[in-house]
Parts: structure tokens; C-alpha cells; sequence
């Protein structure tokens, strides 16, 4: 499995750089769709990454080897969020945290520390995936019943999470 909470739904535009011509491009297209909706529901996102951090402290106090898989995940998403290119920023503080988690030299470029990641990712397996799936299903429930003038914008990031997880997921997609 790859970096694909999509920030929850932005960190697969990171891996635009790993992927094939075609697949990249409908990222970007996904990637526009979870921009508008941000701008709704920005407030469930935000509550969407905070249960993605509580699940990878909760896998790494669990098992160390899903706990790098975990970080590399979430990092990734970090990576997106933040903008950064670590060939142009090396000293970016999520740059350096991918690479020291992908045990890589201080020159490791952008698209490798991508690539690094997104391998370690793979340890997030299908049936891990499929229970946080559930879990985020139930948390935009809560926001759908809390804020149902932001139920729709939460509803297509969730769409937008799964449609991005099956391009990434496809083998056919990677370049790498």
C-alpha cells in the first residue's frame, strides 16, 4: 500500500513524479476536486489527519516494522503538504525526516526519497487499509451529522481518498 490518505487525499499528488503519464494526470485531476472541497471542510480534514496520527502512534507502539511503514505514510503526506522538493529545499525538516527514516544520504533526490517512501508504504497492507477506510467512513459520518452543510465536500474526499488509492494501488501505475 502507498502513501494514499490523500493528505488524506494530497500525498498522491507527491507521488505524481512516480507514476505513469496517465495516472498522474488524473491525480492532479483528483487532486484539484480535494483543493475545492479543503476549502469547505477544511476542519474535517484536519480531523481526518489527527485520526491518521493517533493510528500510526498506535502502530508504532504496537509493532516496529509497521511503525515504518506507518511514518513513511504519514510523512509522505507531510512531504505534500508542506510543498516542499527536497532537491530544491534539502534541509526541509520533512526532507530530512524521509530521509533519515529511508536511512538515505543527505543528497537523495526528491524522486528517490518519493520512491523510498512510497516502497516502505507498501507495509500499510489492503486489510489494514480496508479498517481505516471503515474508520474514516465513520468519522465524515460524525462530521455529515455534526456539519451537514459540509457532508457533500467530506463525501468527495472520500471519494477522491478511494478513487486516488486504486490509481496508486494499480501495478500498471507505477513507474518506479
Amino acid at each position: 500500500m502507498i502513501l494514499v490518505t490523500l493528505a488524506l487525499a494530497l500525498p498522491i499528488l507527491s507521488l505524481q513524479h512516480a507514476l505513469s503519464p496517465k495516472d498522474a494526470e488524473e491525480i492532479n485531476k483528483l487532486g484539484k476536486v480535494f483543493q475545492e472541497s479543503n476549502k469547505i471542510a477544511h476542519d474535517g480534514i484536519v480531523l481526518l489527519e489527527k485520526v491518521m496520527d493517533q493510528l500510526r502512534d498506535y502502530e508504532c507502539r504496537r509493532n516496529q516494522e509497521d511503525c515504518a511503514a506507518w511514518n513513511a505514510y504519514r510523512l509522505g503526506d507531510a512531504l505534500t503538504e508542506s510543498k516542499a522538493n527536497c532537491d530544491e529545499t534539502p534541509e526541509n525538516e520533512v526532507c530530512k525526516k524521509a530521509r533519515d527514516l529511508l536511512r538515505m544520504a543527505d543528497n537523495g533526490s526528491h524522486k528517490e526519497i518519493l520512491g523510498g517512501l512510497v516502497d516502505l508504504a507498501e507495509g500499510v497492507t489492503k486489510d489494514d487499509l480496508q479498517y481505516v477506510n471503515n474508520l474514516m467512513d465513520a468519522v465524515v459520518d460524525y462530521i455529515c451529522y455534526k456539519e451537514p452543510g459540509k457532508c457533500t465536500a467530506m463525501r468527495v474526499v472520500s471519494d477522491v481518498m478511494r478513487q486516488g488509492e486504486d490509481i496508486v494501488l494499480s501495478p500498471q501505475s507505477r513507474k518506479i
